[in-house]
C-alpha cells in the first residue's frame, strides 16, 4: 500500500503539472489565434478542430492503454507537451495552428483521461480515495489559478508567444519526472491484441446502474459546464459593464473550490459517492436558481460561491464512482468515452446556447441549463433507489 500512495503522489504532481502548463496559454490563446486571422469563423474553427481530434483519439488511445500499459502513453504525452506549444509560437498562419491541433490532442488525451485511468488503478485498492482525488483537484484548483496569472504577465511583459515557452518549459519538468518515476503496473502486457466491436465501451458503460447513474449525473453537469464561459461573463458584464469583476468572481470560485477540495473528498469517503452527487447537485441547483433570478451582482456573487461548491463536491464523488465500478482492464477505453462524451457535450452546448440567445436573454437561457440538475437529480436518484441501494 505504501509503494501505492508513493506512485499516487507521483503521479499527482505529474498531472498538476501538466494541468498547470495548459492554463498558462488559457488568457492568451484567443488572441494569439487572432493574430494569425481577421476570421472569427477561422478562430473558432480552429477551437473547434482540436475539440474533434482529442474526441477521435480518447477511446483509441484509451483502449491502447488497456492493452500496453498507461504509463508509456502518459510519458510520450507530456513529452509531446514539450513540443507542440514550441510550434504553436512558431506558427505564422491559422491552418499551422490547426495543423498543430493534433499533437496537443494526442497529448490533451494521454494526460487527461488516460493518467486518470492510470491514478485509478493505483486508487482502486486504497482507503479514502475520496480525500486523495480532492487534495489533486485542489493541487490542481490553485495552481491553475496561479499559471493563468502567469500566462497573462508573461504576455503583457514579453509578449504573445512567452506564455507558450513557459508552458514548454513547465512540461519538460514533467516529462523528466514521468521517465524517472512512472513504474507503476497493474497487470503484464498482452501478447495477443484482443479484438473489441465498437460499441464495447457503450454496452458496458450501460450495462452497470451504478455507471448509468454516473452518465446522467455527467450528462447534465457537462452540459452547463460548455456554457459557464459563454453565459457567465455576458450575464456578469450586462450588471456591471466590468470584466475585471468577471474575472474576480471566476477567482473568487477556484478560492473557494480550493478549499473545500482538501476536505470534501473525506466526506465522500465518509458518506458515499452517491450520496455526494446529490448534495452537490443541490447546491448547484439551488445557487443556480439565484444566478437566475438576481439583477444584483452581490447576489450573483454569492450564488456563484456556493456553485463553486457544488463543483468541488461533484468530483471527487465522479472519481470515485468511475475508480470503484469500472474494471481495470477496460478502463482506460471508458475514460476515453467518458472524455468523448465531455467533448461531445463541451461543443453541443454553447452552439445551442448561442441559437438561444437571438431568442432570449443570457439569463434566461441559462436557466434552461440550471434545470438540467433538478431533471438529473430526480432521475440518478430514481436509479439509486431502484438499482443501486437494493443491492448494496
Amino acid at each position: 500500500m505504501r509503494e501505492n500512495i508513493k506512485q499516487f503522489i507521483i503521479g499527482a504532481i505529474i498531472v498538476s503539472l501538466a494541468t498547470t502548463a495548459g492554463y498558462i496559454i488559457g488568457p492568451v490563446e484567443v488572441r494569439f489565434i487572432s493574430s494569425l486571422t481577421t476570421s472569427t469563423t477561422l478562430v473558432g474553427l480552429t477551437f473547434g478542430i482540436g475539440t474533434i481530434f482529442f474526441a477521435l483519439l480518447s477511446v483509441w488511445l484509451g483502449r491502447l492503454s488497456d492493452r500496453i500499459g498507461r504509463n508509456r502513453l502518459v510519458i510520450i504525452g507530456v513529452g509531446l507537451g514539450i513540443v507542440y506549444p514550441l510550434l504553436y509560437a512558431s506558427t505564422f498562419n491559422v491552418f499551422q495552428y490547426m495543423g498543430v491541433k493534433v499533437a496537443w490532442a494526442f497529448s490533451s488525451v494521454a494526460t487527461g483521461p488516460v493518467f486518470m485511468a492510470y491514478l485509478q488503478d493505483i486508487l482502486k485498492d486504497l482507503p479514502k480515495k475520496g480525500h486523495y482525488i480532492g487534495l489533486v483537484y485542489s493541487a490542481q484548483s490553485i495552481l491553475g489559478s496561479g499559471a493563468a496569472l502567469l500566462g497573462g504577465v508573461l504576455s503583457d511583459t514579453y509578449g504573445l508567444r512567452a506564455p507558450y515557452i513557459a508552458m514548454s518549459i513547465v512540461f519538460a519538468l514533467a516529462t523528466i519526472i514521468s521517465i524517472r518515476e512512472l513504474k507503476f503496473k497493474d497487470k503484464p502486457l498482452k501478447k495477443k491484441v484482443e479484438k473489441k466491436e465498437l460499441l464495447h465501451g457503450i454496452k458496458y458503460l450501460f450495462k452497470k446502474p451504478t455507471l448509468i447513474f454516473y452518465f446522467i449525473e455527467n450528462t447534465a453537469f457537462s452540459l452547463n459546464w460548455g456554457i459557464k464561459a459563454m453565459l457567465w461573463p455576458l450575464i456578469i458584464y450586462g450588471m456591471t459593464n466590468s470584466d475585471t469583476i468577471t474575472g474576480s468572481v471566476f477567482a473568487t470560485m477556484g478560492i473557494v473550490a480550493f478549499f473545500m477540495l482538501l476536505f470534501v473528498g473525506k466526506l465522500v469517503d465518509k458518506i458515499g459517492p452517491f450520496r455526494s452527487t446529490t448534495i452537490s447537485f443541490l447546491f448547484l441547483g439551488i445557487s443556480g436558481i439565484a444566478l437566475v433570478l438576481t439583477d444584483n451582482i452581490a447576489v450573483f456573487w454569492i450564488g456563484a460561491a456556493f456553485f463553486a461548491i457544488g463543483e468541488a463536491t461533484h468530483g471527487p464523488a465522479q472519481a470515485v464512482i468511475l475508480t470503484d465500478h469500472v474494471e481495470s482492464k477496460v478502463r482506460g477505453e471508458i475514460l476515453g468515452l467518458d472524455a468523448l462524451f465531455d467533448g461531445t457535450f463541451n461543443t453541443i452546448s454553447p452552439f445551442i446556447a448561442g441559437i438561444l440567445l437571438n431568442f432570449w436573454l443570457a439569463q434566461q437561457v441559462l436557466a434552461v441549463y440550471i434545470t438540467l440538475f433538478f431533471a438529473a437529480l430526480v432521475l440518478f436518484n430514481i436509479v439509486y433507489f431502484t438499482k443501486i441501494r437494493t443491492v448494496q
